[in-house]
């Protein structure tokens, strides 16, 4: 073989090679290594097994109803066994209303991901399907909490008492107030989706950059909602 020969199949070796090359840098890295790449940076940015995307900023409104006897207890006991009809002319209360501002944040179990939530379309956006909102913890602020109490009929307690007693009752249904009323916004709202969509693909993008994805573009969905996808997808 002359020297020519084997310059020429050492250059064209080296031009294959090169094409291959090209080919792959063109195509991009593959499904497998993007779907890997999107949940081990989910799941790396989650301090434990939730990720929080969001918070909402709720007021809410407890009421709570007390009643109180004018009569010492053991008259009232003792009126309650022989003339019961009369209690009704001995009882008082108070109507007390507790409102209190707070903020509630939101997110979802990223141990619930799994490959098949990934998809990569040839040359098309990258899809993630979340599972739905739910709520992570809520923080009343009791600094801003409000209080309105109205007295009715007969009591035996001074209304300061009894507001302070009502008090302390109403801030112990506060907390579940606050997670009905926001799983009721995660439910109904399109905001909270949009806002965990946005985090999320500002999550993956350089995260996908570096994985070998030039431009990566995403369709996500949370839930059953699509909220984010490319224009003119």
């Amino acid at each position: 073989m002359t020297a020519t020969m084997r310059a020429a199949i050492g250059g064209g070796v080296i031009v294959g090679l090169l094409l291959v090359g090209v080919l792959l840098w063109e195509r991009g890295p593959s499904d497998a290594t993007v779907q890997k790449t999107v949940l081990t940076t989910i799941q790396d940015e989650a301090p434990a097994s939730f990720l929080v995307t969001g918070t909402l900023n709720i007021r809410v409104t407890v009421r709570v109803d007390s009643a109180r006897y004018l009569t010492p207890s053991w008259l009232t006991y003792l009126l309650r066994q022989t003339q019961p009809s009369a209690l009704p002319l001995l009882q008082g209360g108070s109507e007390t209303r507790v409102r209190v501002p707070g903020t509630v944040s939101y997110g979802f179990d990223v141990q619930t991901l799994d490959a098949s939530m990934i998809a990569v379309e040839d040359k098309g956006p990258v899809g993630v399907a979340l599972p739905p909102l739910t709520v992570h913890s809520v923080e009343p602020d009791v600094g801003q909490l409000e209080v309105r109490s109205q007295a009715r009929g007969w009591t035996r307690v001074l209304p300061s008492d009894m507001t302070e007693a009502v008090r302390r009752q109403a801030l112990g249904t506060v907390t579940a107030a606050f997670r009905e009323q926001a799983e009721r916004r995660l439910a109904s709202a399109t905001q909270p989706r949009v806002n965990t969509a946005r985090a999320l693909e500002k999550m993956l993008r350089p995260a996908l950059q570096a994985a070998g994805v030039k431009a990566p573009q995403f369709r996500i969905r949370v839930g059953d909602k699509l909220v984010l996808q490319p224009e003119g997808g």
